[in-house]
C-alpha cells in the first residue's frame, strides 16, 4: 500500500506542567555599618525577595538572588526611630522532572528573624518560598488536507482552540529624580520602603507591543525633628516592545515583577527629593484563538485505504482574570501614627460553596508599626480571612497584596489593604484526527447487492453508513429525497444503491 499525501499544519503551544514549591534557608551574622548607631532594640524587621537568576538545566531547577532585609530599630546614642539594610544572598536548588521550558517564579518569606548579638552585632535566618510555575512547549501536527483523488471522500470539520502560544521575559530598567511637593515635610531619613507595581495597559499597536504601568512607593520617613511620617509616591513606567513574533489577532497579558530597586533621598534646594532605580521583569504571553480546519476522516468509493484516527489533545488557555477583595482592619490606641511594614497572603485553597460553586480562601497577615500612649514606636502583628467566589474552577491562582491607605478614626487608625487574585484557567480539549492513511487496489463493487435497506442506529451518523457502503452520502441523500443528513436522523429505511 501507498501513503497518502496528507497535508499538516504545525501548531505550538505551552501547556502548564504544575507547580514545584522550593524552600532552602539561609543564615548568616554580620556587623552593622559603622555609621548606624549602636542596636539597643529591634522595633521591627522586614525582608523583600529580589529574584536575579533562574535556571533549568538537566532536570535540576536554580533561584538565587538576594532578600533585601530591613532592620527598624532604637538606639541610646540616638533620638528617634532608625534602620539599616542587610543584603541576604541565597541559591535555592531542586530536582524537577517536568520536563518544562519556560518557568515563571514567585517568592514569599515563610520566616524572617533577626537577632542581636550585642550592640554592633546582628544574626539573621530566612526561610523563603518560591512557587515555581513550569509550562511545557508542545508541537502538534493536525491533518488539514489531502491530495484529493477521485472517489476519495474527506470529512472536514471547523474548530477554534483558545491557546496560550508564547511565554517571554523582558526587563525594564530606569533611574529618576522625584522632586518634593510643595508642603512635604523635609526627610531626614528614608527608614523602610516598599514597592507595589500595577499594570494598567498592554496593548497590540503593529509590530510592537506598549506595555504601561506604575510603580506606587510606600515609605516610612524620619522626619529632621525626629518624628515619623509616611509618603506614597507613584512613579509610571512604559516600555515599548517589537522584535518578537506578534500576532495580529492575538491578546496579550503580563505580569510585572521587582527584580531590584533602590531609593534614596536626595538633597536639594527646594527640598528633600528622591531618587530612585529600578530593575522590572515582565512575562508577557500571548494567547490566541485559533480557528482550525482539519481532516477527521477519510476513504475511498474507489480504491482501498486505511486511516489511521487518533485523538489529539490541546491544552486549551484563557487570559487571566482579576479579582480585588479589600480587607479592613481596625487599630484602636495607635497613638498619632501608624505603617504597615508587612503584608503577605497565603496560597490560597480552592474550597466548594454550597451548590458546589467554588471559592477562594486565605489568610491575609500584616504587621503594623505605630507609636503607643508614650510616644514608643512598637508593633502589632494582624491576621484577617480573605475570599472570593468564583465562577469557575481556576486551574492556578497567583496572589498578591496593593497598596494600602489609611484614615483616622477616634482613638486610632483604619486601614484598608487590597488583595488581588489573578486567576487562570486551562482545560483539555481533544480533536479525533487523521494522522496516516494508506491506499491499495481499486475495490470490486461487482458482488455487493444493487439495493441496501437499513437504518441509522443509536449514534451513527449519514458518513458511517456510506463508509461501510462505500458509497457517498450525496448519493444517499438522493435516493431517498433527503435535503441534508440531519433529515436522515429519524431512524427510518435509507435505500443505499450500489456504487457503480
Amino acid at each position: 500500500m501507498d501513503d497518502l499525501n496528507l497535508r499538516y499544519r504545525e501548531i505550538i503551544s505551552y501547556e502548564p506542567a504544575g507547580d514545584l514549591v522550593m524552600t532552602h534557608e539561609e543564615s548568616m551574622e554580620t556587623a552593622i555599618p559603622e555609621y548606624c548607631p549602636d542596636l539597643t532594640r529591634i522595633v521591627d524587621t522586614a525582608g523583600q525577595i529580589w529574584v536575579r537568576e533562574k535556571s533549568l538545566t538537566d532536570g535540576k531547577m536554580s533561584v538565587s538572588g538576594s532578600i533585601h532585609v530591613t532592620v527598624l530599630y532604637t538606639s541610646e546614642e540616638s533620638a528617634g526611630l532608625r534602620s539599616l539594610t542587610v543584603s541576604l544572598p541565597f541559591t535555592c536548588r531542586a530536582e524537577d522532572k517536568r520536563a518544562c521550558q519556560t518557568v515563571s517564579v514567585d517568592g514569599k518569606l515563610l520566616l524572617l528573624e533577626v537577632k542581636m548579638l550585642g550592640a554592633r552585632k546582628l544574626y539573621i535566618r530566612a526561610l523563603p518560598e518560591f512557587r515555581v510555575r513550569g509550562y511545557r512547549r508542545v508541537q502538534h501536527h493536525l491533518c488539514t488536507g489531502v491530495q484529493e483523488d477521485e472517489g476519495l471522500q474527506i470529512l472536514r470539520r471547523q474548530t477554534v482552540l483558545p491557546l496560550l502560544t508564547n511565554i517571554w521575559e523582558r526587563d525594564i530598567n530606569f533611574a529618576q529624580e522625584i522632586a518634593p511637593e510643595t508642603g512635604e515635610e523635609q526627610t531626614a531619613d528614608l527608614l523602610m520602603d516598599r514597592v507595589f507595581l500595577q499594570l494598567n495597559s498592554c496593548q497590540h499597536f503593529g509590530n510592537k507591543l506598549v506595555i504601561k504601568g506604575e510603580a506606587i512607593m510606600s515609605m516610612l520617613c524620619r522626619a529632621e525633628d525626629q518624628t515619623l511620617n509616611s509618603r506614597q509616591v507613584t512613579l509610571p513606567f512604559s516600555q515599548i516592545i517589537d522584535g518578537e513574533d506578534l500576532p495580529e489577532e492575538a491578546t496579550f497579558s503580563c505580569i510585572a515583577r521587582m527584580a531590584e530597586h533602590e531609593i534614596h533621598p536626595v538633597r536639594t534646594e527646594s527640598g528633600s527629593g528622591l531618587g530612585v532605580t529600578m530593575r522590572i521583569t515582565l512575562e508577557i504571553r500571548t494567547y490566541e484563538q485559533l480557528a482550525v480546519d482539519y481532516v477527521a476522516d477519510l476513504y475511498s468509493t474507489r480504491r482501498e485505504v486505511t486511516a489511521k484516527l487518533a485523538d489529539i489533545a490541546f491544552s486549551t488557555a484563557a487570559v487571566p482574570e482579576d479579582i480585588r477583595r479589600d480587607c479592613d482592619q481596625r487599630l484602636d490606641g495607635a497613638g498619632s501614627f501608624a505603617y504597615l511594614t508587612d503584608t503577605k497572603v497565603s496560597q490560597p485553597e480552592v474550597t466548594a460553596l454550597e451548590g458546589g460553586r467554588p471559592a477562594l480562601r486565605g489568610t491575609l497577615r500584616m504587621k503594623i508599626l505605630y507609636l503607643d500612649d508614650t510616644g514608643t514606636p512598637v508593633t502589632a502583628e494582624r491576621s484577617a480571612e480573605v475570599g472570593a467566589e468564583l465562577g469557575q474552577m481556576p486551574s492556578s491562582v497567583r496572589v498578591r497584596t496593593g497598596p494600602e491607605s489609611w484614615q483616622r478614626t477616634g482613638n486610632g487608625f483604619e486601614v484598608r489593604v487590597p488583595v488581588l487574585f489573578s486567576l487562570q484557567r486551562s482545560d483539555q480539549k481533544e480533536l479525533c484526527a487523521v494522522t496516516a492513511a494508506q491506499q491499495g487496489g481499486e475495490i470490486d463493487h461487482s458482488a455487493a447487492p444493487s439495493l441496501i435497506l437499513r437504518r441509522l442506529q443509536e449514534g451513527e451518523s449519514l458518513w458511517d453508513v456510506a463508509k461501510q457502503c462505500q458509497t457517498e452520502e450525496a448519493i444517499i441523500l438522493s435516493a431517498n429525497e433527503l435535503g441534508n443528513g440531519a433529515e436522515a436522523t429519524d431512524h427510518r429505511l435509507l435505500l443505499i444503491p450500489r456504487m457503480r
